[in-house]
């Protein structure tokens, strides 16, 4: 078997000192020995329900060390991990299931109260897990009892080791296919520029089914260091979970540090244990990063890019970040990073703009099952040779030291809080709300900061009334979507700006958007 698996990974968690503390979450703390048997019994039970190498498993678990153990259960079977969103809702379930056609989906007890399973996991076999406080596992209210001795799966660096959806250009989910090869880079050279050690506590608010949260598990167990994973709830409460934790490493979209700066203004910073902080999911605002330099000098700050089809590209050093702010950096050790021709394809000089591709380390395998779009992003390096490149979608420039400037994205979609947003899944929802004539969404810069809030622009059919639109638009998204695609403004338009082609003009929309203040933020 190869190093470069899961299955390897996991190994090298179970060499570690059985009583050290690996996983933590509110109200939970789990030992290495704990967190090994309770991936190796769930795998027990994955196995008698079934799944072969090569099944799809879907993981709908809290965010928390179940989730998180639960990824290498499945690779223990060699299956391919889905991981879930764990405030994910029933129809982006379904979604899911209905796409990767699971063998069995996991599901938590205490969700039964959430959403009816049937119109979420439709016949798909589905185990309920439960756990007591030293985390031994029972299923349907069953402990689940020691496995035994097994000869471990025979599992190959190139196997696809997990499916990471994204949200598509057509509304609907696009399974990213990554090897358990790719996982495995990522987790070692991440781990590596960062400089992270076993001595490092790692705090993990993002989700694991977000590619940067799963890099965060994978490279804890890499280097040998310990994790806490809880949601992020607010400023103050982080601030004084750090304090608490003791953590030493916090990664954050723009949001999480903006809101970690200002409680850190109002508590202070000396409690803080913070050695590195990253940001990846838009650009580091600067007063998040003057608020950094100011109140923790002494922390290392890392700002990050990279795609859910290649993991992570570029990151810019710590003593860079002021001069390359409005940058995205250079590209990661073992990634090359090249501008093309949007029409030709082929690279493009220095400081020419063009799509950016990523050659190297960590590219995906492509989308699941769907060979056209696949074949649109996953490409040969232009270059030549044999490799296959990951075109991003996003137009840039790179100058003569490497240094590489976003300048938009080909396509229409957006990212709010760190996540993928599909303007198409947002606005068919809109739609369905009765008087609405049309819609669209984008996402407008707003505040000193200049973070990106998703926008609807709308408009009313005839005789419609605006009068209580801003809350039923609204409760038709919480209902159908996450949090983060729930539109942050909502504007009633008298017409939608088109293109020749009678499309939204998108660009006009976001600048015209832009001009205006937000509105009214009624029925929230």
């Amino acid at each position: 078997m190869s190093d470069d698996t899961l299955v390897a990974l996991f190994a090298r968690l179970r060499d570690r000192l059985e009583d050290e503390v690996f996983l933590r979450a509110p109200g939970e703390e789990r030992t290495t020995g704990q967190s090994v048997r309770f991936a190796e019994h769930l795998a027990a039970a994955l196995r008698a329900s079934g799944v072969l190498s090569g099944d799809r498993v879907v993981v709908h678990l809290p965010h928390g060390p179940a989730q998180a153990m639960a990824v290498f259960a499945v690779a223990l079977c060699g299956g391919v991990v889905v991981l879930a969103n764990s405030r994910s809702k029933a129809v982006q379930l379904r979604d899911l299931v209905d796409d990767c056609d699971p063998r069995v989906a996991i599901s938590h007890q205490s969700f039964r109260s959430v959403f009816d399973a049937e119109a979420a996991f439709g016949g798909t076999s589905l185990l309920r897990l439960d756990w007591n406080a030293s985390g031994e596992l029972s299923l349907e209210g069953e402990a689940v009892s020691d496995p035994g001795p097994r000869n471990p799966v025979d599992v190959s660096a190139d196997d696809l080791a997990i499916l990471l959806y994204t949200s598509g250009s057509t509304g609907k989910p696009k399974g990213v296919m990554q090897s358990h090869r790719s996982l495995v880079d990522g987790a070692r050279i991440v781990g590596g520029y960062l400089g992270l050690t076993r001595d490092d506590h790692l705090y993990g608010l993002l989700p694991l089914s977000f590619d940067y949260g799963l890099n965060q598990l994978l490279s804890a167990v890499w280097v040998g260091a310990s994790l806490t994973l809880r949601p992020f709830l607010s400023g103050k409460d982080l601030h004084q979970a750090l304090v608490d934790s003791g953590a030493t490493v916090c990664a954050g979209v723009p949001e999480v540090h903006l809101a970690l700066v200002d409680a850190a203004a109002e508590l202070g910073a000396g409690d803080l244990a913070l050695r590195i902080v990253t940001n990846s999911g838009g650009a580091f605002p600067q007063r998040a990063l003057e608020a950094y330099e100011r109140q923790m000098p002494s922390v290392s700050v890392f700002s990050m890019y990279g795609l859910t089809e290649a993991f992570r590209s570029s990151f810019v050093l710590p003593a860079e970040l002021q001069a390359l702010r409005r940058t995205v950096g250079r590209a990661m050790p073992e990634v090359e990073l090249l501008v093309v021709d949007e029409q030709t394809g082929q690279p493009l000089p220095v400081d020419e703009s063009g799509e950016l591709v990523h050659c190297g380390a960590c590219v995906a395998q492509g989308y699941w099952r769907r060979p056209e779009e696949t074949a649109a992003r996953f490409r040969p390096d232009p270059r030549g040779g044999d490799s296959v490149c990951v075109f991003s979608g996003d137009l840039a420039t790179i100058d003569e030291s490497g240094v590489v400037t976003l300048h938009g994205r080909r396509d229409a979609q957006l990212k709010i809080h760190g996540q993928r947003v599909s303007p198409d899944e947002v606005t068919a929802v809109v739609r369905s709300v009765d008087g609405i004539a049309s819609a669209a969404a984008v996402g407008v810069p707003r505040g000193e900061d200049r973070q990106t809030v998703l926008a609807v622009a709308l408009t009313l059919e005839s005789g419609g009334e605006a009068t209580g639109l801003d809350r039923a638009v609204r409760s038709a998204c919480r209902r159908a979507l996450p949090p983060h695609m729930v539109p942050g403004e909502i504007h009633v338009l008298d017409e939608l700006p088109l293109t020749s082609n009678h499309k939204v003009d998108h660009v006009r929309l976001r600048a015209e958007l832009e001009q205006r203040d937000p509105p009214p933020q009624r029925g929230r």
